[in-house]
């Protein structure tokens, strides 16, 4: 019943963002962009992991750039059968991997773990769960991640009752170009 559920919200919220024309996609993404580099974990942290956008997902290829000019270590996904970090080096280095998804050619590992992974949503809701691609290789990789997961999405992907799993991991905090949703 959960996957049901999951797999209708999940149709139904692809087609809404799919719908979005790119000055919509750009505009939005540099608002989600301007509060997440506001928020104090983001400030603080050293390393921070972040997902190659695919689509009409929020644009993170700006955001890159832009942490890396103020000195923080990024490091994107590459997906197998598992998604394993690896440094971020240049928008040059860059090839489609699986799903059609970019991923760094050269796989050095990163320094250290990330203090902050900037996680991508299908939809979020106000439980602070996500809801993904229906994979779960986010929610494994969270499973054994200490660092701090802040959700990132158009406000259109926030619902209030999300189905989930015991296995789905919870954001600690959700950005859209809107607002900031948090459990404290």
């Amino acid at each position: 019943m959960v996957q049901h559920l999951k797999a209708a919200l999940r149709k139904e919220m692809l087609a809404k963002r799919d719908c979005l024309i790119p000055e919509q996609i750009e505009s939005m993404s540099e608002a989600i962009r301007e509060n997440l580099f506001s928020r104090p974990r983001f400030k603080e942290a050293k390393t921070v992991a972040f997902y190659l956008n695919k689509s009409s997902e929020v644009d993170t290829l700006r955001m890159i750039g832009h942490a890396l000019r103020i000195g923080k270590e990024v490091i994107v996904p590459v997906t197998d059968h598992k998604i394993t970090f690896y440094r971020f080096s240049s928008f040059t280095d860059l090839q489609k991997g699986k799903y059609g998804i970019l991923e760094p050619k050269a796989r050095t590992p990163p320094s250290r773990e990330p203090d902050v992974v900037v996680v991508p949503g299908v939809a979020f809701g106000l439980c602070m769960h996500r809801l993904g691609y229906g994979k779960g290789y986010y929610d494994k990789y969270l499973a054994t991640s200490a660092a701090y997961r802040i959700g990132i999405c158009y406000d259109f992907q926030v619902v209030e009752k999300l189905p989930n799993h015991p296995d789905d991991q919870r954001m600690d905090e959700i950005l859209t170009e809107k607002r900031t949703i948090t459990l404290e």
